[in-house]
């Protein structure tokens, strides 16, 4: 939803979802948090803001720091965690590592703190649905994250799909000036989500798309991202007088405002610059961070006595994960699978090839498994002949080796934005 760009105010900044990496990918900020290391995250932002800037890039919506607690909720994987103190370190510190100390230093793009508010407690973990929160769990546990980036100097921030307590977040005047504005102190650019100004009338918060613009205006939203709404209705309702002029000027300045801090008037294409996208993408200090990033992510639950792996034993690895390429997430659309390494291929490089073997074994997911959602491939389907051989090269190979390491997970496409799961077992 995040990913092409506005219509309506503010069609000045190339903007863009750079969630964990732009071609160098680090681990999901789910990962990230895993590494109780912020400043890490602040590294890793800087390198995603140096590789999408001189890529073209002047904004990405990032970070997410939505307060995340039930597994069920498809983009658990986008924020840092359940913790506020925690999501608040990694918020700050990404705004920080995109932005640095002036948005017109070199490599530097703007940020957005995403979804405000409230967005990562939705009834039942159904993703764009109704928030029920209390005062005091909203504030004390789901407000706090937001303010840690707004006070780092984000310069966007994101209204979120959600109510809150029955009201559209992005037609909330309450939640958007009297708290983000007037308590928060955010004086930047507020940008609708995808069609986030539309839905306020899905929810039955409006009958129609004049009001839809006209409770957004005032709440605040100085950007609407797709729909139109604003484009189409905005001029007229002013000369109608059913819409301060005033609120349009406040919008456009913050707009000018922030293309004005990111320097687009003197360069409108800032650091956009073709050799050193060559240069930078991928290179091979952004490939060392991200190397150390995912080390930092990993996380042991248990050890009897397994590792470090002897190996002088005989050792299979056997699992889907064992020789695929796919294992970035669902929001890193802008890597490639191709500069992914496997685990076979890292394996081949310290194993003796006499002693390893590599089996698949089975497929990501079965042909029973339907991904619905923002699916970007179709998974290849495997006949019964096909299946029978991939389970029996595996038990082969385990039946022959000292040790068995299973490389598993669920589909890249299993999480994410639109990807909520009702059971979390399967």
């Amino acid at each position: 939803r995040d990913r092409s760009p506005s219509r309506g105010l503010g069609d000045v900044y190339k903007r863009q979802d750079v969630i964990n990496g732009f071609k160098t990918i680090f681990p999901i900020p789910l990962g990230q948090g895993a590494t109780f290391e912020p400043e890490l995250s602040e590294k890793c932002a800087a390198v995603a803001a140096k590789e999408a800037a001189v890529s073209g890039l002047h904004v990405t919506f990032a970070p997410m720091t939505d307060l995340v607690r039930d597994a069920r909720w498809g983009r658990v994987m986008e924020s840092t965690g359940e913790d506020p103190y925690l999501n608040g370190l990694f918020c700050a510190g990404m705004v920080r590592g995109f932005q640095g100390d002036d948005l017109k230093e070199p490599y530097k793009i703007a940020s957005c703190v995403k979804h405000f508010a409230g967005y990562g407690a939705p009834t039942a973990g159904r993703d764009y649905n109704t928030v029920e929160l209390s005062e005091h769990t909203f504030r004390d546990f789901y407000l706090p994250s937001y303010k840690a980036g707004i006070d780092a100097g984000a310069a966007m921030v994101m209204t979120s799909f959600n109510t809150v307590n029955g009201v559209p977040a992005t037609g909330n005047k309450k939640l958007m000036r009297g708290i983000l504005r007037d308590e928060m102190g955010f004086d930047g650019v507020l940008i609708s989500d995808w069609a986030a100004i539309e839905e306020i009338i899905y929810h039955g918060y409006c009958a129609d798309r004049e009001e839809a613009a006209v409770r957004s205006a005032e709440a605040g939203v100085d950007i609407d991202m797709m729909t139109g709404i604003y484009c189409e209705n905005l001029c007229r309702l002013v000369r109608e007088g059913k819409i301060s002029e005033d609120l349009i000027d406040e919008s456009c300045m913050r707009i000018l405002e922030l293309k004005n801090k990111l320097g687009l008037f003197e360069n409108p294409y800032k650091d956009a610059d073709a050799e050193k996208e060559k240069a930078y993408n991928l290179c091979p200090e952004h490939s060392a961070l991200a190397k150390k990033a995912a080390e930092e992510s990993f996380v042991l639950l248990k050890n009897d006595g397994v590792l470090p792996l002897d190996t002088s034993k005989k050792i299979a690895f056997v699992g889907p994960y064992t020789n695929n390429h796919e294992i970035k997430s669902s929001w890193s659309f802008t890597g490639d699978s191709k500069d992914c390494v496997t685990i076979q291929e890292a394996a081949e490089k310290v194993f003796d090839a006499s002693r390893t073997t590599y089996a698949e074994g089975c497929p990501v997911i079965g042909n029973d498994v339907e991904l619905i959602g923002f699916t970007e491939t179709t998974p290849k389907k495997y006949s019964e002949e096909e299946l029978a051989a991939m389970e029996q090269s595996a038990l082969q190979a385990a039946k022959e080796a000292d040790l068995v390491v299973m490389p598993m997970g669920e589909h890249y496409l299993q999480s994410g934005e639109a990807t909520s799961r009702a059971m979390i077992d399967v």
